[in-house]
Parts: C-alpha cells; structure tokens; sequence
C-alpha cells in the first residue's frame, strides 16, 4: 500500500493553481462579476433590524417584492454555479483531454444533476455526526477534549466522501463501499490534504478581511453600493480561490488513490 504523500499534494495543488491559471480565471470571472452584482443589490435593498424583546433578541430582515425575487435569482444562480465549476475543474485536471470550453462549462449536461445527488448522499451519510456533534458541544463546557474527538471524527468521515466528487465528475459510478476502500489506510492523510490546502487560504484571507473591515468594507455595506460591490467582489473571489485549491486537491488526491488501486490489482493478476 502506498501512502498519500500529504506536502507533496498540497505542494501540488498551488502548482496546478498556478499553471492552469489562465483558465482559472476564465472560469472565474464571469460569475464572480455576476454574484457580486447580485448579492450587491440585495444587500443594498435589505433592512435589517435587531427586536429585543422581553427575553429573546431577534433580527427582523426587510426585503422589497423585487429584492426578494433578486435573492432567490442570486441564490439560484449560486447554487448553479457551484455544481457547474466543481464539475468543470474536477474534469480539467482528471480529463485533460478535454477541450477547456467556458460556456460547455456552465451548460446543461447532465453532471450538475449527479454531483447535487452526491451532495445530498453525503449530507445523509453525515447526519448521525450532525446530531451526535451538538451533543459533544454540550460535553465540551465541561473540557475540549469531547468536542475535539468527535470533531476530529467527523473531519475523518468526510474526507473519505468528499472523494465521490471527483468519481461523479468523470462518469464514474461508485457505491459506499468501492469509495471507502479507495482511501483504505489513506484516510487520515486525506484529511490532513484537506486541512493543509485550507490553512495557507485562511491565514492569507484573515489579515486582508480585517483591512477590510477596517475600511469599512463590510460595516458600510448597506450604505454605500460601491463599497458594498468591491466587499463582494472581494469575498467572491476569495471563495472561488477556496473552492478551486480543495477540488484541486481532491481530484490529485483521487486520480493518486485510482492509479495506486490499478496497479495493486494489476499485480494480484499477474
């Protein structure tokens, strides 16, 4: 069995990031520019107000009939958008020999329904940590060590699913099984993968948001539509960074697991 070299994947990643950034932000651009613009307006058409009451404090959102159709269209068109570019850089990396067509890539083609279905057969697989985590949070007041072990636990788990995204994108079909023992003695490494790609985003992203804030960036955001349109563009690009680093590292992470599965089955045939 050979092991997921963890530095030499994330290392891996960034690399891939920036070799391929030409068609990154091909992909990027256009529904960056458009969910900013989106999330923008409804921001600038909210009103938001806190109601303490006797007992409970509340927070009291006002939209306008067109504000609130806006919001599902930039909800919708979120949403559409994830499961198009998940799909589409999964496929760059795994099916290099397929053309990079921005516009194929937010078409209609069948993957988006897949991938929304693989989504939602994680989120079941994960609902008995969803109900058990509350509760170790609940034990933690008493000591972290609870709240760590079941966080730890989960973290585990989810790593080993999250490899049925990159199996979906290029057209292969796994049950629960097949996928679990394709990081079999992996799995804490392909956590550790998942971890160590997020890290430098978050410690490069923290100190920014902050001068943001600062600005006014954020606190201003229902005031000023300029400053609440260069905020989101901000935090858009931010988030689309994220999302392509972790499907990088899923898919170099799949395609290594794949790869060292096929040549120990080929050994056991020979």
């Amino acid at each position: 069995m050979i092991r997921l070299p963890v530095i030499k994947t994330v290392i891996g990643t960034y690399y891939y990031l920036w070799e391929e950034r030409l068609y990154l932000w091909q992909l990027t651009l256009p529904p960056l520019v458009v969910l900013a613009i989106l999330k923008t307006l409804v921001q600038w058409g909210t009103v938001s107000s806190i109601d303490i009451g006797s007992k409970i404090a509340s927070i009291d959102v006002y939209r306008s009939g067109w504000v609130a159709v806006l919001f599902y269209v930039a909800f919708f068109v979120n949403f559409w958008v994830w499961l198009s570019y998940s799909v589409a850089w999964h496929r760059a990396y795994l099916v290099q020999s397929e053309n990079k067509d921005v516009r194929k890539a937010y078409s209609w083609n069948g993957r988006q329904v897949q991938f929304l279905w693989t989504t939602l057969k994680i989120l079941f697989l994960m609902v008995p940590a969803m109900i058990i985590l509350p509760r170790l949070i609940i034990l933690g007041a008493n000591g972290a060590l609870p709240l760590i072990i079941g966080m730890t636990a989960c973290l585990y788990v989810y790593a080993r699913l999250l490899l049925w995204f990159p199996a979906i994108a290029t057209d292969q079909t796994l049950n629960i099984w097949p996928l679990w023992q394709l990081s079999s003695k992996n799995g804490w490494r392909l956590a550790s993968v998942i971890v160590c790609t997020s890290l430098p985003l978050v410690m490069s992203g923290l100190p920014v948001v902050f001068i943001f804030q600062q600005l006014g960036f954020f606190d201003q955001s229902n005031q000023s539509l300029s400053v609440s349109l260069l905020g989101n563009l901000f935090l858009e690009f931010l988030s689309f960074i994220a999302l392509a680093a972790s499907i990088s590292a899923l898919s170099i992470s799949y395609r290594f697991l794949l790869q060292n599965k096929n040549s120990r089955l080929g050994q056991f045939k020979k």
